[in-house]
């Protein structure tokens, strides 16, 4: 579940106020925030928020499922199901050049040792990578280049047609080497 939240000039609230979200932990004396919005759809922890355009976003997690939502109205546009783990980064890949349409992607990697790019204006996935040695940690994207890269055991770059453009692979830190 996501809160939309929005700075405010609020008074405290009272107990009757208190919503459930603010129930954990102490009292909470002064809340500036204002909801303006609940958004469902996961049912573990969210741990991503990545902004996908001016107008959508993507939130992903603890489930394995990736939702893409209009960051205006709240509506979840596409649940993404793919992964048989968590999810454990996420990274948006804009569409290079000025096409007309744009052609932006969503990279997904999972402790299942599999990364999934997924097309943003069909909510499909156009391909899975399932290569990796061990649960990809990280991803980023140079967009300038027209690349991504993964982080792991293993650091490699990749095209946007993903093909693998460099490995540097290191042994465990038992071994303290690298090659």
């Amino acid at each position: 579940m996501l809160r939309w939240l929005m700075g405010g000039g609020r008074e405290p609230q009272g107990l009757s106020e208190k919503s459930s979200m603010q129930s954990l932990g102490e009292e909470q004396i002064q809340n500036p925030y204002t909801e303006l919005l609940v958004l469902k759809g996961h049912h573990d922890i969210v741990r991503f928020l990545v902004q996908i355009d001016d107008c959508r976003f993507a939130s992903a997690g603890d489930d394995g499922v990736v939702f893409l939502w209009n960051a205006q109205t709240g509506e979840k546009l596409f649940e993404l199901h793919g992964h048989t783990h968590k999810i454990t980064a996420i990274a948006a890949f804009p569409s290079s050049g000025a096409c007309e349409e744009k052609n932006h992607l969503i990279l997904t990697a999972s402790a299942d040792r599999t990364v999934i790019v997924w097309d943003c204006n069909s909510g499909r996935e156009v391909q899975k990578v399932s290569c990796f040695h061990s649960t990809v940690k990280c991803l980023t994207v140079l967009q300038r280049l027209d690349v991504w890269l993964s982080g792991g055991s293993d650091l490699c770059v990749w095209n946007r047609k993903l093909d693998l453009l460099c490995k540097t692979s290191h042994i465990t830190d038992a071994g303290n080497s690298l090659s």
